[in-house]
């Protein structure tokens, strides 16, 4: 099944990625590590050598007795697009995580594949002994890899990177930097930043390096460098052929096309780095870069915190809380010192600081207390976080073994009193009928996510009971009546208190007429109405609103323009529009203060009777009679002037009619762009539609006619002087240019010569011949000439022929 998989991968190849050599894993004590494992290779890969690989192959692992596994992590690599299924020591192993990278090698891509699992316990239980990783079979992937026909990078192979305790050690960081990052002849130089270090004493330092694919054979700019210094561990690794199928740690220089390889780095780092740089070059091998091993020996505290136990809180309003809370020092090589500053925060806001009484040794803890308030403008919800070494602002003063681990943090929820605000005593006046009081009037300021009740007594407030049934219309039984809130949240609740009183007052009493009217159709009504203020003790006042309803539609708003004394009224009119589905009769109802949605805002002494109805009918006015055509000579294009006003005395009844005339049907009956200057209106087009609207005080009618033109005879003039004057300069035909567009002028001497001929694109004559070999560009002296009008028009299939006179 495995070799299936490989197929399909190769006939149906993925995108993949390399991925980025970043911290896996950190130790910190008295720890170092060494590793072992084994190539697939049975030789050198490259040009000419033979496309075979295995798919097992053992290496064995040692360490002294004092010196105990931690840490052991096993990673497997070769071509393709990964077996990711593999057995070690009899053991199936399925890999954790993968990393891919491609190779372009003579125009195609190559997919190479790692795959990591931690088998810690299993060489922990093993021990020493040989190890054999089996079941990486690569057999039917390499052929695409192998030289000739392919890149030359078919392998395969295994290794171990073992992490151990020995108390005889000095402390030490040991990280584990992992990913899949290449360099080759295609991407020569790949820069590795290695982050999180902590070097405090170089002795002793030292970098292991687990890489593939790389060749013996090739060293063309090829070197291993850590902050610009070129490592190298001669004979076995030269400085110019850093990655030449060797193991450091054995002396082999047989690990075909992998490399286990360490370095010691005491003299290219300095205390105090907290990153490294690693850079490898080559000019032609290919090369990937699966580990990063880096030991260096530090003594550092590692403070972290713990929030014990939290008091307080539990009473309503009480903000004060009290902390027991325990710093520790473990996982760490050095005591914490005292005096090591800790930070409170409620979220991100500092509240308290103390700091460690005693240092704190290796392993150690030191417990203690603090007490403090909340402040105020911190939620009651809100999350504690306690931050040793940190001095109020997320800067800390201890260098650590971990920067990461300094906090601990635990939700709080103070019992907080409900908030009351805007309370106030209620008043009303003493009107007809009875009196009644919305009490939710004086909550409307409180929040409304807190439980209300109002009660009679103060002891039905504090226990909860006998609540108002109907706060929202509430007849008080004395006069004034003392009235308890109960404010609750599901933690505290608090209790107030306010008076309601009825008290005499001047009120007005608003009511409101229509008067009788008739509508039209299409027209807006203007319905005029009187507000009165009669029964009152006080004036109503100005901008008291008023709604017009057709049913339960609302038709308009207007609204009293003055207050109006006792006794008075006030006239208004308000232009309603009406659906056009309204039968001929209906009702139209006013209610005076009324904003449109049921609401009032003046308190009266009545207020029931606000409302009136009037019934209203359409009327109609008679039709307008058929109105003629007008019809005009053509001045050219078509058009024509009219006078549209001579159909006036047609139109209306009485001198008082509003007659207008309009160029679309929707403007006539909308009332909108009437035609501005009637008596002189030039159209459009030939025919057009002219819409006239009668209007007079009842209603409107509209009615249409048609403008049309006619080609009339050419009026032709018997003289013209061409003298420059501005007035008769030319032989100006009317009703001729624009109209008869196909007409011939010809022009003659008194000797018959033809001295011009003139086009409709060429205008009236100018007194200038055009034609005759003597005379052409020169104006004709005074005397009679002849013409010959041709128009080539049905209408008028005979020539015009005459004489006109040029006079200066």
């Amino acid at each position: 099944m495995k070799h299936n998989l490989f197929i399909l991968f190769l006939l149906f190849p993925v995108v993949v990625f390399s991925q980025d050599i970043s911290l896996y894993q950190q130790f910190n004590g008295h720890f170092d590590y060494t590793a072992f494992g084994n190539t697939l290779n049975v030789e050198e890969n490259g040009q000419g050598g033979q496309c075979f690989i295995l798919t097992s192959s053992s290496a064995d692992f040692q360490l002294q007795p004092n010196q105990e596994v931690r840490a052991a992590y096993l990673y497997w690599a070769g071509s393709g697009p990964g077996d990711f299924n593999v057995t070690f020591n009899q053991i199936s192993i399925t890999a954790e995580r993968i990393f891919n990278v491609t190779y372009n090698s003579g125009g195609n891509d190559y997919i190479y594949f790692s795959a990591f699992a931690d088998v810690t316990e299993q060489v922990k239980t093993t021990g020493n002994g040989t190890y054999t990783l089996s079941d990486l079979d690569l057999t039917l992937v390499i052929p695409a890899y192998c030289s000739p026909p392919g890149s030359g990078t078919n392998f395969g192979g295994w290794a171990v990177t073992v992490v151990f305790e020995d108390t005889s050690l000095p402390n030490n960081q040991v990280n584990v930097f992992d990913g899949l990052e290449s360099v080759s002849r295609n991407n020569q130089t790949l820069d590795i930043t290695l982050d999180n270090l902590m070097v405090l004493d170089t002795q002793g330092a030292k970098i292991g390096f687990l890489a593939w694919e790389g060749d013996s054979q090739i060293a063309v700019n090829e070197t291993l460098r850590i902050n610009g210094n070129i490592l190298s561990n001669p004979p076995l690794n030269p400085a110019d052929n850093a990655f030449n199928g060797t193991n450091s740690f054995t002396g082999s220089d047989v690990l075909y096309n992998m490399d286990i390889d360490v370095y010691p780095i005491s003299n290219y780092i300095n205390p105090g780095d907290t990153s490294a740089t690693i850079q490898l070059t080559s000019g032609q091998d290919f090369v990937m870069v699966n580990n990063i091993i880096t030991v260096l020996n530090t003594e550092l505290p590692d403070a972290t915190i713990s929030l014990d136990n939290i008091i307080g809180g539990t009473e309503c309003g009480n903000r004060e809380l009290t902390i027991e809370y325990t710093v520790y020092n473990l996982n760490s090589t050095d005591v914490l010192p005292a005096g090591t500053p800790i930070a409170f925060y409620a979220d991100d806001l500092l509240i308290a600081q103390t700091e460690t009484a005693a240092n704190i040794p290796i392993d150690g803890e030191e417990s203690g207390t603090i007490t403090f308030t909340i402040p105020n403008n911190i939620e009651a919800d809100f999350i504690l976080k306690a931050v040793v070494d940190d001095i109020g602002d997320g800067t800390g003063i201890v260098d650590e073994i971990n920067e990461d681990n300094n906090e601990d943090e635990a939700p709080i929820h103070l019992l907080e009193n409900p908030i009351i605000t805007g309370i106030h005593n209620l008043q009303t006046c003493d009107v007809i009928g009875e009196e009644y009081f919305n009490l939710t009037e004086v909550t409307s300021e409180i929040d409304p996510i807190y439980d209300l009740s109002f009660h009679l007594s103060e002891a039905d407030a504090l226990n909860n009971a006998n609540p108002i049934p109907n706060p929202e219309n509430f007849q008080n039984t004395e006069n004034p009546q003392t009235i308890y809130i109960r404010v609750s949240n599901p933690d505290c609740f608090l209790i107030a208190s306010f008076t309601v009183e009825v008290i005499p007052c001047p009120l007005p009493d608003a009511t409101i007429e229509i008067s009788e009217i008739s509508a039209c159709r299409g027209r807006a009504l203007l319905l005029p109405f009187t507000v009165y203020n009669l029964e009152a003790t006080g004036p109503l006042p100005a901008n008291t609103s008023i709604a017009f309803y057709l049913d339960d539609l609302l038709l308009g708003l207007s609204q009293t323009q003055q207050s109006i004394p006792i006794g008075g009224s006030e006239n208004g009119e308000v232009a309603l529009i009406l659906p056009d589905s309204l039968p001929n009769t209906f009702s139209i109802t006013a209610v005076v203060d009324d904003d449109g949605n049921g609401n009032g805002t003046v308190e009266e002494l009545r207020e029931d009777n606000n409302t009136f109805t009037q019934i209203i009918s359409f009327e109609s006015i008679p039709p307008i009679p058929n109105l003629p055509d007008l019809l005009e000579c053509d001045t050219g294009f078509d058009t024509a002037i009219f006078d549209l006003t001579v159909q006036n005395d047609l139109i209306r009844t009485t001198p008082e009619d509003d007659v207008q005339y309009y160029t679309t049907l929707e403007d006539a009956l909308q009332n909108t762009n009437p035609i501005s200057n009637p008596s002189e209106y030039q159209n459009d087009t030939d025919p057009q539609t002219i819409y006239v609207r009668l209007e007079n005080d009842i209603c409107f009618a509209t009615a249409s006619f048609l403008l049309t033109t006619e080609n009339c005879a050419p009026f032709i003039p018997q003289g013209f002087s061409p003298n420059g004057d501005g007035i008769n300069d030319e032989f100006e035909i009317s009703n001729l240019l624009n109209i008869y567009e196909n007409f011939e002028l010809n022009i003659y001497s008194r000797e018959g010569n033809l001295i011009h001929t003139a086009h409709n694109t060429d205008g009236f004559w100018d007194g200038v011949a055009t034609k005759g070999f003597l005379v052409t560009g020169k104006r004709v002296p005074v005397g009679t000439y002849y013409y010959v009008l041709v128009l080539n028009d049905p209408k008028y299939p005979k020539a015009f022929i005459g004489w006109v006179y040029v006079n200066y």
